[in-house]
C-alpha cells in the first residue's frame, strides 16, 4: 500500500478517536445549548449549561448545539482550569454543533469557552460554562 493511500485513512482514525473512546466507556451524554447572539446557555446538569459529574466515573460526553439563527458557527473551545487536560473536542470549522469530551480521570473544574463566530461579518464572541468533576 502507498503511503499516500495510508494518510487519509490514518487521520480519520484519528479524528473519530475521541468519539470512539468516550461511546466505548458509556458515559452520559450532556446536551447544552447555546444562544450565540446572547451567549446564554441551556442545558447541561444545571439548565445553564455548565456540566457537574462524580470524578472518576468514565467518560462523558457533551453535546453543544448552537440555537438561533444559522448566522453562527463554533470556531473554537479553549479549556482553562484545573484538569484541563481531560477535555477534548470535536467539530468542523464553523459547526453548529460541538461533541466535548470529558475523560473524567479525576477531578476538575474547568471553563470551557466557546468562541462563535458571525459568519457574516466575522465577529467573534466568547461564551464561557463551566465543567466539574467532583
Amino acid at each position: 500500500m502507498r503511503r499516500s493511500d495510508l494518510v487519509p485513512a490514518l487521520l480519520l482514525l484519528a479524528l473519530l478517536a475521541p468519539v470512539a473512546l468516550a461511546q466505548g466507556q458509556g458515559g452520559t451524554d450532556f446536551k447544552v445549548e447555546l444562544d450565540p447572539e446572547t451567549c446564554v446557555f441551556t442545558g447541561g446538569s444545571d439548565g445553564a449549561g455548565n456540566v457537574e459529574v462524580a470524578a472518576n466515573t468514565g467518560n462523558k460526553k457533551i453535546q453543544l448545539r448552537l440555537g438561533g439563527g444559522r448566522d453562527y458557527g463554533i470556531s473554537d473551545i479553549i479549556f482553562s482550569g484545573e484538569g484541563q487536560d481531560q477535555m477534548t473536542y470535536t467539530a468542523g470549522g464553523q459547526a453548529s454543533v460541538a461533541n466535548i469530551f470529558n475523560r473524567n480521570s479525576g477531578p476538575a473544574d474547568v471553563k470551557y469557552s466557546v468562541i462563535v463566530e458571525n459568519r457574516s461579518t466575522g465577529e467573534t464572541r466568547d461564551c464561557d460554562p463551566r465543567i466539574i468533576n467532583r
